[in-house]
């Protein structure tokens, strides 16, 4: 091959260009850099915006620090959130606000007792944040301008908590000297104590020694406290160079719906002061209940501590009525006591699921129904001792439930469980006399129920199938 064949075969190469293999392998690792490329400045755009954000929020946390030092009563000083926002970023500043105890940690108020150094946390984060990244934070301590406590008078700290155990703030204090103790040394505290802070405090200082009555809420504010009262009232003495600490759940109320006797007919009968149990995750609670009749259904509704595992609820006296807590009076009433099996094996069982505490929430309160032919009759019904087998009984016999007067020839009343006696009087005022005892052979009960025993006593049993 001359000089000649060899200029035109490189010629002709060089007019072919490259092949789609060349090409494709130069669009990959083109591809492959331009991803590199732009990670590496994605990466440094957000390294940048990251460390910008982290600048401010160190700002912010500074200038919360140093609201706080500036703060001419530490007593201001308190938990909170605030957001801002500063270049298109919101940037959220949480304060956590607590008084030092005596082993280095932060109490809520002070309920230690310690009134001495206050701590105050802030946390910075903002919209934006990367995964896994750690807020900004900033602490102080701050003492008090002066003295708190005067060992010649006393403190009283005051805690109130919702439900979740965090503080309700707005909720009104008030404090006199109690009455009902005497000698007391206890004078009139001015001026008012203020209503809690956001943390759920409020502090009354230098407190003349005695003992004074500490109301904790209004009446009708909507609140309630786990022992079901509004407002709550204490008996508190204070003493010389002491904090007395009163540490209350004190949350707004809730009100389920119960239906009581569910499917009753049209008319029955409810009683007039009926009482029903309340059994939340604490101490049990009956009260009596305010009824209301719409389209042939009777129902209620009680304020109630918003305990989160919610209630059962029967009819009955159970405990003292208007108590939370105590010794029980009425174990019949609450099927949950009656553990001894019936002939056909049942036990009696309370609601499951429980009766929920949420905003709009209903429930039911099963109420045996029974049957009796009277004549325009004030109905009275009074618990007994009954001979029934595993009927747990009453110790306080006698409990009474009234009736409006009946009309026509019979009446439907709806009971709670247990054992009762009935009388029919002329008079809504005449006495409980024998010649008054509603015959059984005028009473029909639920199917399936105990015989009668003696003296005309009737057993409402919850153990039917």
């Amino acid at each position: 091959m001359n000089v000649q064949d060899r200029i035109e075969r490189t010629r002709d190469a060089r007019d072919r260009g490259f092949t789609l293999i060349e090409v494709l392998v130069a669009m990959m690792v083109f591809g492959v850099l331009s991803v590199l490329v732009a990670y590496l400045l994605t990466t440094a755009m957000t390294l940048t915006r990251t460390s910008r954000s982290s600048e401010v929020a160190a700002n912010l946390a500074a200038q919360a620090i140093d609201k706080a030092r500036s703060a001419t009563d530490v007593f201001t000083v308190v938990s909170g959130a605030t957001t801002t926002t500063v270049d298109g970023t919101t940037y959220t500043v949480t304060r956590a606000a607590g008084w030092l105890t005596n082993t280095g940690a932060a109490s809520d108020c002070g309920t230690s007792g310690l009134l001495q150094n206050k701590t105050l946390n802030v946390s910075v984060t903002w919209s934006g944040m990367r995964s896994g990244a750690t807020p900004v934070q900033a602490s102080t301590l701050l003492a008090p301008a002066g003295p708190i406590n005067d060992p010649s008078t006393g403190t009283i700290i005051i805690h109130a908590r919702g439900a979740d155990g965090s503080g309700v703030g707005g909720v009104p204090i008030a404090v006199a000297p109690d009455s009902t103790v005497s000698p007391n040394t206890a004078t009139t505290v001015s001026p008012a104590p203020p209503a809690t802070d956001i943390d759920g405090c409020s502090y009354i200082l230098k407190v003349i020694p005695g003992t004074y009555v500490v109301t904790i809420g209004a009446a009708g504010d909507g609140r309630i406290s786990t022992d079901q009262k509004n407002p709550i009232k204490l008996s508190v003495p204070v003493t010389a160079g002491q904090s007395s600490v009163i540490d209350k759940q004190y949350d707004s109320a809730a009100t389920p719906k119960l239906t009581l006797s569910p499917g009753a007919p049209a008319n029955t009968m409810f009683p007039t002061n009926l009482p029903v149990t309340y059994l939340p995750q604490g101490d049990p609670y009956t009260v009596q209940v305010v009824k209301t009749t719409v389209a042939n259904v009777t129902t209620t509704s009680t304020p109630l501590f918003p305990f989160a595992s919610g209630y059962q609820a029967f009819a009955g006296t159970y405990v003292a009525v208007g108590t939370s807590g105590g010794s029980p009076v009425c174990l019949s009433s609450n099927p949950s006591k009656w553990v001894i099996p019936n002939a056909t094996g049942h036990v009696g069982q309370l609601q499951d699921p429980p009766i929920a505490v949420d905003p709009g929430s209903t429930g039911i309160v099963p109420m045996p129904r029974v049957t009796i032919t009277t004549s325009s009759k004030w109905l009275v019904a009074v618990n007994a001792v009954s001979t029934t087998p595993g009927d747990p009984g009453c110790t306080a016999t006698g409990l009474r439930l009234n009736f409006a007067q009946s009309g026509g020839n019979s009446a439907i009343i709806a009971l709670p469980y247990g054992s009762w006696k009935l009388y029919a009087l002329s008079n809504q005022n005449d006495s409980l006399t024998t010649s008054a005892l509603v015959d059984s052979s005028k009473i029909a009960l639920p199917a399936g129920s105990p015989a009668f025993t003696g003296s005309n006593i009737f057993t409402l049993d919850p153990r039917l199938p």
